[in-house]
């Protein structure tokens, strides 16, 4: 005979996958006939836009693009040149237990992007894309916590756990605007020769079903002024949102990772010197909503009647989840083909992120164009390392780790640049554990039969700090039956009666 449990439901979105993957793209394409003859690439620079996200069965699908700038210096002199391209990029990874009604959370991140002359009339870009997703599965978690009436000779041992879920995966797409000042002394502006942007959170909160969340934009511009001079211009926009989330917990945590899905720069015209840059910058936001939940099982069970046959199944679950976050600041230096120059661009992107145990690894890279005192232009790189270390108690790992760059600066120190990045990692630490809940119980009469006759009490020595369940079970008693003989006594030589 089966014992019946009455069953308690705990709704949530679980992790089914999680992962990295990056692939590169290349691509040529022709300098058109209206533009000069390409003698040198300066650099390249660019922008990676997410177009859609697609979770399959066993795998994650993301089409992207990435808006290339490549700046050229042209044969037999002349102004600064630029040539624009869009490399279509598409990333896919396995990802089992993933299937169509998933909820994926993925950041596009360019990893490096470079360009070279094939001839004077052909261009080739190479771009190392990278790719960090998380999929999520509505699952439901079912726990026998009581029994399901009974005449009081089946006895349970509850117990409870403390469970942290993902009660709520959202994105929300949204705009922000701004317009910016062109450079001093420029008069006015041609063309635009470069872009990048990069979005960044800085704050998170939630109350009363809403994620509040702020950051900023920073985008690097470069410009064509009159008579071929190049004008730079670094700016930076700070944004605020909202986004209602189906949760209603005043201890939720909120985590919120940005993608670009659009990014345009509309200049002045050209002979209005004090005009401003019109920026557009589209982005999604995605959102991973957690809340800390008492989950109560069964721990142990005993029949005095019969054997009860107790099935338990090893639960488990994250018990603890935490917000980490560092910052770091690399310092290097770079040497400068040319020579020293004014700085007109300066970037830094994050190369691979590698988390052992309580450390997180990783490079960044840092590009600068400086223009020379001749009119000639140069660029330099230099990758610099960093390395994060963190003070997780035993059994706590990192999981959605993310590493992006700050700010970054540089200054003329001789023939090179001093440079320096600060980098910001953010992460989330958890602690998991293992539960063993009892699932299922069947009597055993035949068993029961075989075991020899109990006395009606039995006096057992019981030392200090013993179980006084397990003590119970064993004589074939009850903790309550116990006490009521013993009074306050819980150990020494106590008189356990059989139970009735």
């Amino acid at each position: 005979m089966d014992t019946a449990f009455k069953k308690d439901i705990y709704e949530h979105l679980a992790p089914v996958w999680s992962g990295s993957f990056s692939r590169d793209f290349t691509a040529e394409t022709i300098v058109p006939d209206a533009m000069p003859d390409v003698a040198s690439v300066v650099d390249a620079d660019g922008v990676i836009t997410l177009r859609s996200k697609e979770t399959e069965a066993g795998a994650v699908t993301l089409a992207a693009s990435v808006s290339v700038w490549v700046m050229y210096v042209p044969e037999g002199g002349g102004p600064l040149q630029s040539l624009n391209m869009t490399l279509p990029a598409e990333l896919r990874a396995d990802a089992p237990g993933a299937d169509t009604d998933c909820r994926t959370v993925a950041r596009l991140r360019i990893r490096s992007l470079e360009a070279r002359a094939v001839n004077s009339r052909k261009l080739s870009v190479r771009a190392d894309v990278d790719c960090e997703a998380s999929v999520y599965q509505h699952q439901s978690l079912i726990l026998p916590s009581a029994l399901e009436g009974g005449d009081g000779t089946v006895h349970i041992l509850p117990a409870s756990a403390s469970m942290v879920t993902v009660a709520d995966v959202r994105e929300k797409t949204f705009v922000v605007t701004d317009e910016y000042q062109l450079p001093p002394g420029c008069g006015g502006v041609e063309r635009l020769l470069s872009h990048r942007a990069e979005a960044s959170v800085d704050d998170v909160k939630y109350a009363s079903g809403k994620v509040v969340f702020r950051g900023r934009i920073r985008a690097g511009l470069i410009f064509a002024g009159a008579e071929g001079r190049v004008f730079a211009g670094r700016y930076e926009t700070e944004w605020s949102q909202i986004m209602e989330v189906d949760v209603q917990d005043p201890d939720v945590t909120a985590e919120v990772a940005l993608q670009f899905t659009g990014a345009y720069f509309d200049l002045p015209e050209r002979q209005d010197g004090d005009g401003r840059v019109t920026a557009e910058l589209h982005l999604v936001a995605q959102t991973v909503c957690r809340q800390s939940v008492q989950v109560g099982y069964i721990q142990d069970i005993y029949s005095n009647r019969t054997v009860l046959l107790g099935e338990r199944e090893a639960i488990s679950l994250v018990s603890a989840a935490r917000a980490v976050s560092m910052r770091q600041t690399v310092t290097g230096s770079a040497e400068i083909l040319g020579g020293a120059g004014e700085i007109l661009a300066l970037s830094a992107s994050v190369g691979s992120v590698a988390v052992d145990g309580e450390t997180v690894k990783t490079s960044v890279n840092i590009r600068l164009i400086t223009a020379q005192e001749d009119g000639s232009y140069s660029s330099a790189r230099c990758r610099l390392t960093a390395e994060f270390t963190t003070d997780l108690p035993a059994g706590t790992e990192l999981v959605n780790v993310s590493v992006t760059v700050a700010e970054v600066y540089a200054a003329g120190a001789g023939s090179g640049a001093d440079v320096r990045a600060a980098l910001q990692m953010d992460a989330t630490a958890v602690t998991r554990s293992t539960l063993a809940a009892v699932t299922a119980a069947r009597d055993d009469p035949e068993a029961y039969a075989a075991l020899p006759p109990a006395p009606s009490a039995t006096l057992a020595r019981v030392e200090p700090g013993a179980d006084m369940w397990a003590v119970a079970k064993k004589y074939r008693s009850t903790v309550e039956a116990i006490a009521a003989v013993n009074g306050e006594k819980r150990s020494g030589l106590l008189l356990i009666p059989k139970a009735r």
